[in-house]
């Protein structure tokens, strides 16, 4: 059985996806006159699902929208890529096969031959890296603002399957037997060492020259990853939103989604909360009876026959009825029902009527939006699919007896990994195993490093799995309001006070981190 759902995204700029893993975000300030269609568009592919019309269920592959800041440069004004020559399977010395990693460099504020550092910013999932990385964007803006100065060195380097603009810049061709074989964090992580020496060659860089990594989401994973293996390479590093902890079963996604919504900083309170909850446990409970389905039916326009099965109720309920946004809340959002300030407004108001009509009014709201959605590019492997299978999990549940806002029970690990299986004959005894070797290897939130950095909004559900309690050399920091690594993106007017102070507390560590051999 697979159920399509919709990942929480930084601003709702998301294609439609089967919840199976960690869908990265890239937000900007509410829905503005450059991208408020991609918004409204993301809004209604997932209504569209949640209305039966799986056909246009896209990929699980993560975000690849442009946005404002990256529209305004031209192609003729971003840095253009450069290629490092890397190894198709670092750890088979048998393997000759090569490929060419895009990289690029901002060198702007940079003196040859002084000893400023080189910020590395670490590629993943979420938009490609491109130019843009490295002038203005939303993968590691906090360095990049930073570097007049820092007079830093700012480097990019693309993810080997992520980064994949083109075949040529891939590890693998699509006439391979095996294409997924090379993706992996290990083979991600010596990639960064390659590129580290090409990088040092090309410049004449030396040990007075730092580096330190950067990323949010997968790429701050892969950010710290390098430094708890290549501590002799890398200074020190900031693992921003990065969810360090492999996990099969996570209800955490769920449950901190719910806890969101109770959050006064960001316009919702435990009224909220527990209003989504109860209008989620009547429709369960309507599930079971032929007037509750045809009740249901009435009031969201869904099929009646359609909810008599579990397939069906799952797709309808089973990850909300509506678009919740946690992981992606843009607090600066006014349209109706768009962030969760707006959905507490429809949800705390008794004059809707009770809380399943309350949920009906959410979701009409979305719908009203009004854009066709985008549909799903064909034969695209399924990268970050296969991750969770060989190294992470990630599985987001919503299990009975949890704090799920969701209707229970619909949502659980069975249905969430039995793709492992299906798509890439592993199974699921592999699948543990191979979450606890992750585990075993990096150290999760215990990794045997310092100079590791772990900053994480209150708001995005991720942080539960990431590193929450400082030890020493590994400092950590809560942002207030936050959603996913939204510090990482360029500086906004209408950016909270809690991120603006947060990029100044990572800048202060760094420098201090600076001034250490």
């Amino acid at each position: 059985m697979v159920f399509f759902f919709f990942f929480q995204a930084e601003d709702g700029i998301r294609d439609a996806q089967e919840s199976r893993g960690l869908g990265d975000v890239y937000k900007r300030q509410g829905i503005n006159a450059e991208y408020g269609d991609l918004f409204r568009r993301a809004m209604l592919t997932r209504i569209l699902l949640l209305l039966g019309l799986t056909a246009i269920a896209a990929r699980r592959t993560m975000d690849t929208q442009q946005l404002p800041s990256q529209l305004a440069l031209s192609a003729k004004q971003l840095p253009a890529a450069r290629y490092v020559t890397q190894a198709q399977d670092h750890f088979d010395l048998s393997n000759k096969r090569t490929w060419q990693q895009a990289y690029y460099v901002n060198d702007t504020f940079f003196t040859p031959g002084s000893d400023a550092p080189v910020f590395l910013c670490v590629g993943g999932e979420g938009p490609p890296i491109d130019g843009s990385a490295v002038v203005s964007s939303v993968h590691c803006n906090v360095a990049v603002e930073w570097l007049p100065e820092t007079k830093a060195l700012m480097v990019a380097v693309e993810h080997r399957y992520y980064g994949c603009h083109n075949m040529s810049a891939c590890p693998f061709s699509t006439s391979d037997k095996e294409p997924l074989k090379f993706l992996s964090s290990h083979q991600a992580v010596e990639d960064l060492a390659s590129a580290h020496a090409h990088v040092t060659a090309e410049y004449n860089l030396t040990s007075k020259n730092k580096w330190i990594s950067w990323g949010g989401s997968y790429p701050g994973m892969l950010a710290s990853f390098f430094k708890i293996k290549h501590p002799e390479l890398v200074h020190a590093s900031v693992a921003s939103s990065a969810p360090v902890i492999a996990k099969l079963d996570m209800p955490e996604y769920n449950d901190i989604t719910a806890q969101a919504y109770g959050l006064v900083s960001v316009g919702g309170s435990p009224a909220c909360t527990l209003a989504i909850a109860k209008g989620h446990a009547d429709i369960g409970r309507m599930f079971g009876t032929a007037k509750g389905r045809e009740a249901l039916s009435a009031q969201f326009g869904v099929s009646a026959a359609g909810l008599e099965t579990r397939e069906g109720q799952a797709s309808f309920a089973g990850n909300g009825v509506a678009y919740f946004p946690s992981q992606g809340n843009d607090p600066s959002c006014t349209a109706p029902a768009c962030n969760i300030e707006q959905i507490c407004k429809a949800m705390t108001d008794t004059k809707i009527g009770d809380e399943v009509a309350r949920l009906a009014e959410v979701r009409k709201a979305q719908l009203a939006l009004q854009i066709a959605p985008s549909q799903a590019e064909p034969n695209e492997l399924d990268y970050w699919g296969y991750q969770t299978c060989t190294e992470f999990g990630f599985y987001q549940t919503c299990e009975l007896g949890s704090n799920c806002f969701y209707t229970q029970g619909l949502v659980l690990l069975e249905d969430m990994m039995a793709f492992c299986t299906s798509d890439f004959g592993i199974a699921n005894e592999s699948v543990a195993e191979a979450i606890a070797a992750t585990n075993k290897f990096y150290g999760a939130d215990h990794p045997n490093a310092t100079r590791v950095f772990y900053p994480n909004g209150d708001v995005d559900p991720w942080h539960g799995l990431s590193k929450l309690t400082a030890s020493p050399g590994l400092p950590v920091l809560m942002v207030s309001g936050a959603s996913h690594h939204a510090w990482t993106h360029p500086s906004a007017p209408t950016d909270q006070e809690s991120v603006i102070a947060a990029r100044a507390t990572i800048r202060a560590q760094v420098s201090t981190w600076l001034n250490q051999e």
